[in-house]
């Protein structure tokens, strides 16, 4: 990580919560922040990405820059015990803080995307909190360059296949990544697409790159973790990789009212929950991002506290794996 750690801010250690108590341990308890510290015996690295100028780019609220300092806050002090029938999700972690502000948000992409593909270079499983949903085209970008064919599933309410032409931003990403050719339409996995927040023009761009799309109805009538293993099952067959990202605006607003652009209908907690713990079980996952939280807009925390355990079900569903 060497040559990365000019690109990053440590992270603020008074988010680390320890109870100190033998018989209550939490995550703030078994993360280690030191450089010093850093080496392979790590499983899982976290990265900040405070950055929303591309939801304002995108007619979009402000706010989301504290994100991923708020969703610490709340993860660090949550057990990493999920229940007794199910593994601990004690694995290694390191947390490497957040990409430096303060810079334009196309060379603050460029950041995050080499510090991702060096991440995935040296075997860790990154997790990225957001900020905008436009990390999701540096995120990509990464484990493509790495492993080579990888697949994508998109949980979010929008489908982001907007046209770039006033640059990117928190729509726009699955649209560069298919016309770049980085992502192949067929890998893609847009779930939780709900009606009325979705263009007649961008579903049917979506339709002929014969992208694979879960709606919610869909969803609703079939069964969440049916639904989500058949997604997950369609994009992975062909590819021995797979980028999970979960905007929070997939779920619905009384859940999530720390949106940047929430709506009252969605996905439950328990069910995107879900899909955070089946997808973290998926040996084929090779990271996890979580965007669009804007603190600016929570209620209570009850946001922040959803978006840590989106966090900790991944990594319990990849203790499953060991």
């Amino acid at each position: 990580m060497e040559p990365y750690w000019n690109f990053l801010d440590e992270p603020d250690t008074s988010l680390i919560y320890k109870r100190s108590e033998l018989d209550d341990l939490r995550f703030g308890e078994i993360v280690e922040t030191r450089r010093d510290k850093f080496g392979e015996h790590f499983k899982v690295v976290l990265v900040g990405f405070p950055y929303d100028e591309g939801t304002v780019r995108n007619r979009g609220r402000s706010g989301g820059d504290s994100g991923p300092d708020e969703v610490r806050r709340a993860f660090y002090r949550l057990t990493p015990t999920k229940s007794a029938a199910l593994p601990d999700a004690e694995l290694h972690i390191f947390d490497a803080g957040n990409v430096k502000k303060h810079m334009k948000l196309e060379d603050a992409l460029s950041k995050l995307e080499g510090i991702v593909n060096h991440l995935l270079r040296l075997g860790y499983t990154p997790i990225v909190l957001g900020g905008s949903n436009d990390l999701s085209y540096a995120d990509f970008k990464a484990c493509d360059a790495v492993r080579g064919r990888c697949a994508a599933i998109n949980i979010d309410s929008h489908l982001d296949v907007r046209e770039n032409s006033n640059g990117i931003n928190s729509g726009t990403p699955y649209r560069m990544l298919i016309e770049e050719k980085i992502l192949r339409g067929p890998d893609l996995a847009e779930y939780g697409t709900q009606e009325f927040v979705n263009s007649r023009e961008h579903l049917a761009y979506v339709r002929a790159a014969k992208a694979q799309v879960f709606t919610l109805n869909q969803i609703r009538s079939r069964g969440n973790s049916e639904q989500f293993l058949e997604a997950y099952r369609l994009v992975a067959k062909e590819t021995g990789n797979v980028y999970v990202s979960v905007d929070i605006d997939s779920v619905r607003s009384s859940d999530a009212p720390g949106a940047s652009a929430p709506t009252p209908t969605g996905l439950t907690a328990e069910e995107v929950l879900e899909c955070a713990y089946l997808a973290g079980s998926e040996p084929k996952s090779v990271m996890l991002d979580v965007c669009e939280f804007n603190p600016k807009y929570d209620v209570d925390g009850r946001t922040a506290k959803l978006a840590a355990m989106i966090v900790a079900n991944f990594l319990t569903g990849m203790a499953n794996r060991y």
